[in-house]
């Protein structure tokens, strides 16, 4: 008979992408995690916060490099330095420094928390989008699930399933829900159902 859940349960799934700081904060996180719309393909533009240029506090660069870092968390490698700084700039065009201080993603010194807060749905929105123009939430996804399974998951398996199972726009509505901190949403539950009979599907019958 197929396996029809990951041995680590489906919830586990959506956390791996949905929460931290690293990378998966994301993309949904995620993400988040939670990407989407930039560069998955969706129809609709991306949303930006409005920008105060009369707004004191901490140096844009100052806010881009601790985004980065935060972004970034544990891991040193190239590629991943290049996807965090890739993030903060595309954060910082959509959403300025003033604006993300009233989110509570950085504050008065441009540090950013740890943990992150829950992030209103405009800042959820523009965080996903930020993620989406550096990064694909599939592939996040698939790589986060791969190392969770120690290597048992068919990758290209589950990355076909879920681009099958959920539009480029449920993958960012999902994500934005889950920022926001609504991880019953109607959203993420279907991505959390989505994942979890994709992995189970990827993974080996024992």
């Amino acid at each position: 008979m197929p396996n029809d859940g990951p041995p680590w349960g489906t919830r586990g799934t959506i956390r791996a992408v949905s929460r931290g700081r690293g990378r998966a904060r994301a993309v949904v996180v995620v993400v988040t995690l939670v990407l989407a719309a930039g560069c998955t393909g969706g129809e609709e533009p991306g949303e930006e916060l409005e920008v105060d240029d009369s707004a004191q506090g901490p140096p844009r660069d100052t806010v881009a490099s601790a985004l980065a870092a935060a972004y970034a968390g544990d891991h040193s490698a190239p590629e991943g330095r290049e996807e965090a700084a890739c993030f903060a700039d595309a954060l910082l065009e959509r959403a300025d420094v003033a604006a993300l201080q009233r989110a509570g993603v950085v504050d008065e010194e441009g540090a950013v928390p740890d943990p992150l807060p829950v992030l209103d749905e405009a800042t959820a929105g523009v965080w996903v989008d930020a993620q989406a123009a550096c990064a694909d939430f599939v592939e996040v996804s698939t790589r986060a699930l791969t190392t969770q399974s120690k290597g048992r998951l068919d990758g290209e398996a589950y990355a076909a399933c879920l681009r099958a199972e959920l539009t480029p726009a449920q993958l960012r509505e999902a994500q934005v829900q889950a920022l926001a901190g609504e991880m019953a949403g109607p959203a993420v539950a279907a991505l959390t159902q989505a994942q979890g009979t994709c992995a189970g599907r990827a993974l080996p019958s024992d």
